[in-house]
């Protein structure tokens, strides 16, 4: 919720695709206030790679569940071809974790090479002084490191300057912002359904509440419906009875398997930390939990002291009442009695 009252602090002022600026006028009560720049293309097909390793997915998974019949499996096979336009091999379904694996690298990873960052740094090792000083005063290049190697050599470290960089002959920016702006309408739909039931939500995942009587979240197994991944993940019937998340791709879950409120699992996922021998003990639900829900606080009151003294740090003691900054020789000049204490000070000052 935006607390501002003054429109101008409202706006917001930045790039997002067609598909998601129609969602936001016409069912989330936002208004186009000025349009700075438009990019229109036109509609062309070529490849299709998504189908061609959503069918390696789908027939590594093996068949699903409730498939036990050969009826069952045809009809699997003629929906999937009817919904998702993907051509199963039914003579190629069984379960092949690795292949599956790679398969959901390739889904994810094409998109995300079509988005790779261009402002990269950049490393490189210079013998000659014309070239350094080419490319310092380059001023489409900023220079972030400087490392001598030996007396002939020097490796320096730089980046594009932003607007300056050069496109990479991979990169499609267009297909990129199009397939997370395609992700998060979907996501919309979601959460327009569970509202403040959702406890926590990714890319293309929702945790939520589900109480009795209230909408469920459709599942399915075509491309782009939601599974049950605690069912699949420890059978039928499990359930989650806590769950407590600490931020975007860290969060922990307590699972009651096969629906045995005495058969309690844990479950922590957190970005950046494999969960081992070396961590669990401090990776914990209850340790997330405590960070989550807080401490509590109390006001204390403490005695201070403070020293009161007299600083010359600045400045250069000449006499018992006199200081002259660093560097000023006005002094010299005094009496012979001032000039006498002067080098006596001194003579201190050195010892």
């Amino acid at each position: 919720m935006c607390h501002y009252n003054d429109p101008q602090q409202r706006q917001l002022t930045d790039s997002w695709c067609a598909p998601e600026l129609l969602l936001a006028f016409r069912e989330k009560g936002y208004k186009l206030v000025a349009v700075h720049e438009v990019y229109q293309y036109r509609h062309t097909s070529k490849y299709n790679p998504v189908r061609r390793f959503m069918a390696l997915k789908i027939q590594a998974s093996g068949w699903p569940a409730d498939c036990d019949t050969e009826e069952k499996k045809a009809r699997f096979v003629e929906d999937t071809l009817k919904h998702d336009g993907v051509v199963l091999d039914p003579t190629k379904m069984a379960k092949n974790p690795a292949l599956r694996a790679l398969s959901k690298l390739m889904l994810n990873s094409f998109w995300g090479k079509f988005g790779e960052k261009t402002l990269r740094s950049k490393t490189e090792l210079i013998y000659d002084y014309g070239k350094l000083v080419s490319l310092v005063t380059d001023p489409a290049k900023e220079v972030t490191g400087l490392l001598p190697l030996g007396e002939e050599c020097l490796q320096i470290t730089w980046k594009p300057v932003e607007d300056s960089e050069v496109s990479l002959p991979t990169s499609s920016l267009l297909h990129a912002a199009y397939t997370t702006c395609h992700g998060r309408m979907q996501l919309y739909k979601y959460l327009d359904v569970v509202k403040e039931r959702a406890l926590y939500h990714d890319t293309d995942s929702v945790a939520y509440i589900s109480r009795p009587g209230e909408s469920e979240l459709p599942l399915g197994t075509h491309l782009g419906d939601l599974t049950d991944q605690i069912e699949e993940d420890y059978g039928p019937g499990s359930f989650i009875t806590e769950f407590c998340a600490g931020g975007p791709k860290n969060y922990a879950y307590k699972v009651a398997v096969g629906g045995d409120l005495s058969k309690i699992k844990v479950c922590i996922k957190v970005r950046g930390i494999s969960i081992n021998t070396s961590c669990d003990d401090l990776v914990t639900f209850d340790n997330l939990k405590v960070m989550v829900m807080g401490s509590r606080w109390r006001i204390v009151t403490r005695h201070s002291t403070k020293n009161w003294q007299a600083v010359n740090t600045k400045r250069r003691r000449v006499d018992v009442a006199n200081t002259v900054p660093h560097g000023y020789n006005g002094w010299t000049m005094a009496d012979e009695e001032d000039q006498d204490l002067l080098e006596v000070l001194e003579v201190l000052g050195d010892a």
